[in-house]
């Protein structure tokens, strides 16, 4: 049985033995599926499957060990072709750049484009996504750079990190909402209504959770989303209030909304990191320091938990 044929074989289970809606599904005749499967077990003297009346019904004994062996090697045939994937793109001077979709949008919309046209020659594939998922891709070796909201959570003798931005986290609420006239929010403030956020696969989420631990404070996180303008929105005509990031702030329709500060807020701020290594490719190097000096801040660099000018 060859990858492609375990591939039939797992749909054909996945699909609980319908071949009608397997060979849809992977497009092929449900004659030539039926036939596959007949011959593999006339040659190999297996029988995968219990019948009724002619037609699949389930595994057998066998065939439950059969589709283990195919969903585990069809999952490591997988990761092979990432990992080919990978190498390849570091042989061709491919950057491979986590960055969350709000920064992507916010702070590189117009600079990651001018660069690109600036140098044809780079090819940088970017890899979108919430701030954990990002954090695991970069740490299992998948991504050259992570911009990473801060904590970053990485070991700072293992991985170079540069502040490139300073940010904080703000609360978004509707224009008529009664907090909206506030100066200054405390976290006491927000405590009696229902919050909305950013789901757990990001560092915002964490981020709350851990202030509130400090502040010994119990909010209602109840309406959870990875999209940005869903958490404003649903603010809007209600007592429900957003904690996003300040950037959010400037995609927004001011008529409709309110943004309001938090006098003990929560940092927002973006690392650009990437791995120590003992040889660094050129295009690699030209990359990350064009990238520093896009965004300068006079706070560069992490040592432990202090910044380091």
């Amino acid at each position: 049985m060859d990858i492609v044929q375990m591939g039939y074989f797992i749909t054909i289970v996945e699909c609980r033995c319908n071949l009608s809606l397997a060979a849809k599904k992977i497009h092929i005749s449900q004659s030539a599926l039926s036939q596959f499967i007949t011959q593999f077990e006339t040659n190999e003297g297996i029988q995968l499957f219990h019948r009724k009346n002619g037609r699949l019904e389930r595994l057998t004994e066998a065939g439950e060990l059969v589709f283990q062996y195919s969903t585990e090697i069809l999952s490591r045939y997988d990761e092979m072709l990432a990992m080919i994937s990978r190498e390849s793109a570091k042989q061709h001077g491919t950057i491979r750049l986590g960055v969350p979709s709000l920064i992507l949008r916010v702070y590189f919309s117009t600079i990651l484009p001018d660069f690109l046209l600036k140098h044809p020659d780079i090819n940088i594939q970017i890899s979108e996504g919430g701030g954990i998922e990002l954090l695991r891709k970069f740490v299992e070796g998948e991504l050259n750079f992570a911009l990473l909201i801060e904590p970053t959570k990485l070991d700072p003798k293992k991985y170079e990190q540069h502040i490139i931005q300073m940010d904080e986290y703000v609360a978004f609420m509707d224009k008529d909402h009664e907090l909206a006239q506030k100066d200054l929010l405390e976290w006491k403030d927000i405590q009696p209504y229902p919050i909305a956020t950013f789901n757990k696969s990001f560092t915002t989420y964490h981020a709350i959770t851990e202030k509130m631990k400090k502040e010994k404070t119990k909010l209602k996180l109840t309406y959870l989303s990875s999209s940005w303008d869903y958490l404003v929105e649903a603010t809007y005509g209600n007592e429900i209030i957003s904690i996003l990031p300040r950037p959010v702030a400037e995609l927004i329709d001011r008529d409709r909304f309110t943004v309001v500060h938090f006098r003990d807020y929560i940092p927002f701020n973006i690392w650009l990191c990437r791995p120590y290594k003992h040889k660094l490719g050129e295009v690699e190097s030209f990359v990350y320091e064009e990238f520093l000096k896009l965004y300068y801040s006079p706070v560069t660099e992490k040592n432990g938990d202090d910044y380091v000018v």
